[in-house]
């Protein structure tokens, strides 16, 4: 590492390049990424493992790395591949354009070859412009979280939901179970764009995660019927404890406002101040006449076609085609 005028050149990732990629996470940036992490995130993934690739100088540091995890979408009757872009990192000596313009060109070029429809992400208010002006990269929507402060004794020492939850610590021998919870709800999903919730999916996401933790629940009626699944998440700021409804399935919606009731409860129950989520165009609106308020923290949700030829590239544009949980991101 001398400057910016030394030979640089973009490689794939090889197996042993996680130290000197965590070496660079832990230089470049405050946000937490481990080597357990960078395999959870680009090679044990349940679809495919990622586009990873290393910008390497010629005495073959690790100056800069950004990873492409590749998902399967599902809408109405077409299932592409998409790519979620991620992992994004350059040495502070060698941000500059020349460099990570070289890079983000690799992993786009990759990318193609890998038949990936387009690329989607959720880039910070710093890097957004960069990305919107420069990259090519579209803006689907800026959107704001949706919030709901725990203060309503109305709601939290009314009348208790009439759902169950069981906690559920290991997966494994509910597979069978999580898939059948899918299948009978996979239909509402069907005219959104969305990540098929299956147990690899689920096991992947919420069990095997190395760096976060999921307290996750099936949810049952009052007779003990399995209606679906739950997955929540802790997160602390500035002396607020926020509460992440991370994702959940459910057979039906009819039991939806029944079931954002009982996770506020269980939030309110373990001390949280205030609950957030995203959700799609059905589930916001559940949340909205709840209570909930899109006044959290701001995110761009941004998109880089590689191919418009079908119907679901060209909906992806569209937020309203979309089901966001907040599973469809690495940052929760």
């Amino acid at each position: 590492m001398e400057g910016v005028d030394l030979e640089i050149f973009a490689r794939e990732y090889r197996r042993g390049d996680e130290y000197g990629i965590v070496d660079l996470f832990r230089i470049s940036s405050d946000h937490l990424r481990t080597k357990n992490f960078l395999k959870w995130a680009n090679i044990k993934t349940p679809f495919s493992k990622s586009i990873s690739l290393v910008l390497q100088d010629s005495n073959e540091d690790i100056i800069g790395h950004y990873a492409v995890m590749i998902f399967r979408l599902s809408y109405k009757d077409e299932i592409f591949n998409v790519g979620f872009g991620s992992q994004l990192v350059i040495h502070p000596k060698f941000r500059n354009f020349k460099f990570m313009w070289h890079l983000l060109n690799s992993v786009w070029n990759s990318s193609k070859e890998k038949g990936l429809s387009f690329l989607y992400a959720f880039p910070n208010s710093n890097i957004w412009p960069v990305k919107n002006r420069l990259m090519g990269w579209e803006l689907i929507k800026e959107f704001q979280t949706l919030e709901f402060d725990i203060s309503g004794e109305d709601v939290i020492s009314g009348n208790d939901s009439e759902l169950k939850f069981q906690r559920i610590c290991a997966l494994t021998k509910y597979k069978e179970l999580i898939n059948n919870i899918w299948d009978v709800s996979k239909g509402m999903y069907k005219d959104l764009i969305h990540i098929e919730r299956n147990y690899d999916f689920v096991r992947w996401r919420f069990f095997l995660h190395p760096l976060e933790h999921y307290p996750f629940y099936l949810v049952k009626d009052s007779s003990g019927n399995i209606l679906g699944w739950i997955a929540f998440k802790f997160y602390r700021k500035n002396g607020v404890l926020y509460g992440h409804i991370m994702d959940f399935v459910m057979s039906e919606r009819n039991h939806e406002r029944d079931l954002i009731k009982k996770a506020v409860k269980w939030f309110a129950d373990r001390g949280a101040d205030v609950v957030s989520v995203w959700g799609n165009r059905f589930t916001r609106a559940s949340y909205e006449e709840f209570g909930f308020k899109e006044k959290g923290f701001l995110t761009n949700f941004g998109i880089k076609m590689m191919d418009n030829n079908t119907e679901g590239q060209k909906d992806a544009k569209n937020f309203n085609r979309w089901d966001l949980a907040m599973s469809y991101s690495d940052a929760f």
